[in-house]
């Protein structure tokens, strides 16, 4: 008898509670003791009972015997599912001899609200925030932050009574921009910043709580409202020039819904309406970059408890909304609790703690100390050299937390509904002498599971991964950001594709890239246009083609790494639209788009060496030739004719351009990929991502190919003494260009550098 499967996932979860498809996917683990072997086929059953699937027995779906090699993204096919309903599942598998398996071990998953009707109640906001004269005057609309005033928090509540003998219960709930729920005097789950970053106008995601255990008698449905996304300076000053737009959504809003199922078979539903109240608190300031402002002294003891006297209270107001969807992700939790390693002082009064590790959160501060004292906690990833906190990487963003003190004890404070991206903390204004025990780190991000591990006998090479998986996870906040510290934190579309291969061999993604491509899909442009960020806080349109590239780069990942058919299948009409917007921005095939091209070369933020349309070009064929290997997989043999066919002109129209035959210097073999937009060519004038990115994707003539991967390894060599010259594109690619014409030990030394 060979194994039966294990590691039974639906959408990519573990027992999912939050299922909004009427096809879930269903993927499984096997393993045999004989070597060479395969799944010849599979038998899933699926039923409402938990009784019947025990007994073998599917209601709802018997798969019977499919022959397939296929263990993961097989679709349900079976009965109707209905929203808010429990569904058990199994399966077994066959080997390449026919030997059967066992049924496995029973999963589950849980439906949340698959129809728009299923939403019985209705958003809700604080009048106050709603009236817009008063909005007005509670925010100035400048680009100074030292002048801009951020809301304070709403806390709304409603209690209710239960009389009947629960048999589940769950809570759906969507604050925007960021929410906190509590339950009869405690908060419900461990999540942070919920919900997870959208353009609310487009769509916006409910999260699912079990909550069965938590209701009793008489109970009180407590939540806390934060700016998030919704209040933010209209303006964004970049640089002296540049001015760019934000978007932002009017004012926190709330939509809650409590799914109650009684043993006697009826059921409950209880959700937000005017009868719930609100009010304002003790966070009396909150936002992403300006940190968090909590005055201990208004707190309301009780607030989220049941008979509490709430006439001081005011009647939420009745708003209009968002369209809704279930948060299928990975939510952001905390995953590591920081212990300061140094503290010292700076000036009188003035003391740093140093982590150790740079990283994303917040500190929780624990103090004792008299009533109406302010406490001020101030973060960067930097030093002066004089010590102090160096904030200029921060820009405009002023990552203050502001904590004045109730005088009842040790008391014990961290923020919200904020982040900071830092190693160093400056605390000023504590009573007393600070010690390490005072401040504790809270390192949180979207909790996706690790897939790999990494370790090798060099050092420095260890140091270096360690570095991308602590960058890498501080910038996995539901979105992928380009930064944690800075008044950005945006989902940059260019630093998102160029890690998707990476982030997929270190970490499950699937449920993240999932997401994000539908954020994707939302921000494309009737013409097939596609911002710079998505969500499009920072309406930039179009993308630089290198930026723009996230969107099929990261559907062809998903499918190449996680066998994601549907991927490929819903987005098909939109990647085909956003190429065909590609060709119309085209003269001749070479792209008339670049706003960034190869980014941050050292020395340079900006490309200088590697013009921008060779890059935007090179994306260009890049992008139309993975649509052609799509429309293949689909079976659109049209399409693959036609983009197939445009790929080709496009090579032959980047080589005609961008391929040199003269000889530049004599330090410089022939037929190089450059460029001449330098005054005098000289013996550091060669681009290392002109010669790299035509090689990594064959585009080079076979008579040449010899003579680039040449000029290349010895401008490697003889121009840069073994060094990296290339900004983010061209790093993403030439390690796997050397690798792959047989340099692995000129890409050892270059990673390896020290000078």
């Amino acid at each position: 008898m060979i194994k039966p499967p294990f590691k039974l996932r639906c959408e990519y979860l573990k027992k999912p509670i939050q299922i909004d498809t009427m096809v879930p996917r269903f993927s499984w683990i096997i393993e045999h003791e004989e070597r060479n072997q395969y799944q010849s086929a599979f038998r899933i059953i699926c039923s409402s009972e938990e009784e019947l699937i025990l007994s073998e027995k599917g209601n709802y779906w018997d798969s019977g015997k499919v022959k397939s090699v296929q263990t993961n993204n097989i679709s349900y096919e079976g009965e109707p599912l209905k929203s808010d309903s429990k569904y058990y599942w199994r399966v077994k598998w066959w080997d390449k001899n026919d030997s059967e398996s066992n049924f496995s071990q029973m999963s589950c998953f849980e439906t949340a609200l698959l129809n728009n009707s299923d939403w019985k109640a209705k958003w809700i906001s604080k009048r106050e925030f709603v009236d817009i004269k008063t909005r007005e005057t509670l925010q100035y609309e400048t680009d100074s932050p030292e002048s801009f005033k951020e809301l304070p928090a709403i806390y709304l509540r409603k209690e209710f009574t239960i009389n009947k003998e629960i048999k589940s219960a769950k809570l759906y709930i969507c604050g925007v921009g960021y929410y906190e729920t509590h339950l009869n005097g405690k908060k419900i789950g461990n999540r942070i910043l919920e919900p997870a970053q959208t353009d609310y106008e487009k769509i916006a995601l409910y999260s699912t709580y079990d909550i069965t255990s938590s209701l009793h008698h008489q109970n009180a449905l407590g939540v806390i409202l934060g700016n998030g996304r919704c209040i933010e300076r209209k303006i964004r000053q970049i640089t002296e020039d540049i001015k760019i737009p934000v978007k932002s959504y009017e004012y926190p809003k709330l939509i809650a819904q409590i799914h109650i199922h009684y043993f006697d078979g009826t059921e409950r539903v209880i959700g937000t309406d005017e009868s719930w109240k609100e009010s304002t608190g003790p966070i009396s300031e909150n936002g992403i970059y300006n940190g968090e402002r909590y005055d201990a002294r208004l707190e309301m003891p009780g607030w989220d408890s049941p008979k509490i006297n709430d006439n001081a209270w005011n009647e939420a107001v009745l708003v209009s909304g968002y369209p809704l969807a279930s948060q299928m992700m990975q939510p952001i939790e905390v995953t590591k609790i920081m212990s300061p390693q140094k503290l010292f002082r700076t000036q009188p009064g003035i003391f740093i703690y140093d982590f150790g590790q740079n990283f994303t959160g917040f500190v929780r501060l624990y103090v004792r100390g008299p009533r109406g004292t302010q406490i001020k906690l101030r973060f960067a990833e930097l030093l002066n050299e004089n010590g102090t906190l160096n904030t200029a990487p921060n820009r405009s963003a002023l990552a203050t937390d502001i904590y004045i003190l109730k005088g009842e004890g040790l008391e014990t404070f961290e923020p919200h509904f904020t982040y900071h991206g830092f190693r160093y903390a400056e605390l000023t204004g504590f009573p007393g002498v600070p010690t390490l025990e005072n401040i504790e780190g809270l390192f949180f991000h979207s909790n996706v599971p690790k897939a790999s591990e990494f370790n090798c006998s060099n050092q420095l090479i260890n140091q270096i991964h360690h570095n991308i998986i602590w960058g890498q996870l501080s910038n996995l906040m539901s979105i992928p950001t380009d930064c944690p510290q800075r008044d950005e934190r945006h989902g940059w579309m260019g630093d998102a594709q160029l890690i998707t291969e990476e982030a997929i061999l270190n970490f499950d993604m699937a449920r993240f890239y999932s997401k994000y491509l539908r954020d994707i899909k939302l921000s494309q442009e009737e013409n097939g246009s596609i911002p710079d960020i998505v969500p499009p806080y920072w309406g930039i349109y179009p993308a630089d083609p290198a930026w723009g590239s996230a969107f099929i780069t990261i559907a062809w990942y998903m499918y190449w790494y996680y066998s994601d058919l549907r991927i490929l299948e819903e987005y098909y009409d939109e990647l085909k639209n956003y190429i065909d917007f590609l060709i119309k921005l085209s003269d001749e095939n070479i792209s008339l788009l670049g706003r960034y091209g190869d980014w941050c070369a050292p020395m340079n933020v900006g490309s200088k060496k590697t013009p921008l349309n060779l890059v935007s070009t090179w994306y260009y064929y890049h992008d139309t030739l993975l649509l052609s290997k799509i429309a293949k997989i689909l079976g659109k043999e049209n399409d693959f004719t036609l983009y197939s066919k445009k790929a080709d002109e496009i090579k032959n129209a980047f080589n005609s351009k961008f391929l040199l035959s003269e000889k530049l210097s004599e330090t410089f073999t022939v037929n190089e990929y450059e460029h001449l937009q330098v005054s005098k060519l000289t013996d550091r004038a060669i681009s290392q991502t002109s010669n790299a990115l035509p090689l990594y994707l064959k585009m080079v003539p076979e008579d040449k190919e010899k003579s680039i991967v040449n000029t290349l390894i010895e401008g490697i060599k003889s121009s840069y003494a073994y060094h990296i010259d290339t900004g983010i594109v061209g790093t993403r690619y030439i390690f796997d260009v050397l690798t792959t014409y047989g340099y692995p030990e000129i890409a050892y030394k270059m990673i390896t550098q020290t000078s």
